[in-house]
């Protein structure tokens, strides 16, 4: 038994993650995370390259620890991506074609100088010459020979959040913007509640849905099996097009007694299934099919027809973030965790940005301890240990985290657990009891599903730093 799983069902899932961003009662986290280095033991402060993570339970559990801030994603932090084609003078380019089962892989699309994007419907015969600039509905052939259809302009906001080297933000603005009771049936309700550059799609899209020729044959292709052109042709044959659409037509051309390719004559409209035989003409065994568009026409849903089956997601670490956002330190790892709740109830936080890491309180300390040492109490058996994140400037409290490197003890109060810090030598003398002496984190640290991991070489946070981070995802 054989099986796949379609692109349409990748692209519904990644729909359904964006979603779930969007979603005012789920809440997805950026957490940053990891200060110590990429080491196996608390003797080792070395970094080595950062480790290459695993879906395990066990990794998954040290993620949640080694978090010690989250920032809320919203609606305008993520977008659907797709691989970015650049168009090049000289550059070759892949034609459409609703019958190549690896076309999500191929520069089938292009995106130009002027941040527009094309599908390539017919290929030139040689490289691709001629940058498109052209916005027109209908499919339109450049001098170089290749057919391009406008799809849409990726705006300046979409460009600075999502645009990378490797990856372009692709969307397809709701037919029924603004709340519209059927597709398209009220243009001035979807201009007033979308954007100018959203607005601009939104016409095209209707454009292409409502043009003539939506759903219409573009080409006609010879079967790729031996001898298909048949053989013994004297004269052009008729060439009949059936299928759920209306009005396609074409003819043959041929050469040496086969037929050797064919000319569309009017591309009909409606088809998204498609049948060509061809008859007459003295010869015979010539076999070809139609390339269909996608359903609706070409234009018509750019997510799904440039395999918008990635998500970007992007948010700005900006300074202290309300004082949750740590500085003074770098992070190693990046997760994205979904519903983590608030410290010691069940309730999924909300809050905009998140403290992760719980707090120390002395009594009274002796020197002054350090950002990323190790501090330890106790020995032995009763051995606690941890690494300072942060030191809160005004209060003095340590902030810290602790992995599978430190154990995950719990520091005890009192004037009998001195606290040592390991690089410095400062000492502090814990506060009488526990809840003065132990600061709870904002969050439950074990909280939440990681569905995202990434391990990086350490980035440093300061307050006049902003970090842009950008992570995506394939479903």
């Amino acid at each position: 038994m054989t099986a796949i799983v379609t692109s349409k069902f990748r692209t519904l899932n990644a729909e359904n993650f964006k979603a779930d961003i969007a979603d005012a009662g789920t809440s997805v986290y950026v957490g940053i995370g990891k200060s110590d280095v990429w080491s196996l033991t608390t003797s080792d402060t070395t970094d080595t390259t950062p480790f290459t993570p695993a879906d395990t339970l066990d990794q998954l559990g040290e993620a949640h620890q080694n978090v010690f801030a989250y920032k809320l994603l919203g609606a305008n932090d993520v977008s659907h991506v797709v691989p970015r084609h650049t168009w090049q003078s000289g550059g070759q380019y892949y034609e459409w074609d609703s019958n190549d089962p690896d076309i999500f892989d191929k520069a089938f699309y292009i995106i130009t100088s002027e941040f527009k994007v094309y599908k390539c419907i017919k290929q030139g015969s040689g490289n691709s010459t001629q940058e498109p600039v052209q916005t027109l509905t209908v499919p339109t052939a450049e001098s170089d020979g290749y057919t391009w259809k406008y799809m849409y302009t990726v705006s300046v906001a979409d460009a600075e959040k999502f645009l990378t080297t490797s990856y372009m933000p692709v969307k397809t603005v709701d037919p029924r913007a603004g709340g519209q009771a059927s597709d398209y049936n009220n243009d001035t309700t979807a201009e007033n509640a979308l954007s100018e550059a959203d607005y601009a799609q939104y016409l095209n899209q209707k454009a292409s849905a409502q043009h003539a020729n939506a759903g219409g044959i573009e080409r006609i292709e010879l079967a790729t099996t031996s001898g298909s052109g048949g053989t013994g042709y004297t004269s052009a044959p008729t060439v009949y097009i059936t299928g759920d659409g209306s009005g396609a037509q074409a003819t043959a051309t041929v050469s040496g007694g086969a037929v050797t390719g064919f000319t569309i004559t009017n591309k009909g409209t409606g088809y998204t299934i498609a049948d060509v035989r061809i008859s007459g003409g003295g010869g015979s065994d010539a076999s070809a099919r139609a390339v269909i568009s996608p359903a609706g026409g070409h234009g018509t849903d750019p997510i799904k027809e440039l395999g918008g089956f990635f998500v970007a997601v992007n948010t700005l670490l900006e300074g202290t973030g309300g004082g949750d956002l740590t500085v003074g330190n770098d992070f190693r790892q990046v997760t994205l965790v979904k519903n983590p709740t608030n410290y010691g109830l069940t309730t999924i936080a909300t809050a905009t940005t998140l403290n992760a890491t719980g707090a120390l309180d002395f009594a009274s300390k002796t020197g002054t301890f350090q950002v990323d040492e190790l501090i330890t109490q106790g020995s032995g058996a009763s051995l606690v240990q941890a690494y300072v994140v942060s030191i809160d400037s005004g209060t003095g409290e340590i902030y810290y985290n602790q992995n599978s490197k430190t154990g995950y003890g719990t520091f005890a109060h009192g004037s009998g657990n001195t606290v040592t810090g390991q690089t410095s030598g400062a000492t502090g003398v814990p506060k009488t009891t526990a809840n003065d002496f132990l600061t709870n984190p904002e969050v439950n640290k074990e909280s939440g599903q990681i569905i995202f991991m990434e391990n990086r070489n350490p980035i440093n946070r300061t307050a006049t730093q902003i970090e842009d981070i950008k992570v995506i995802i394939e479903f």
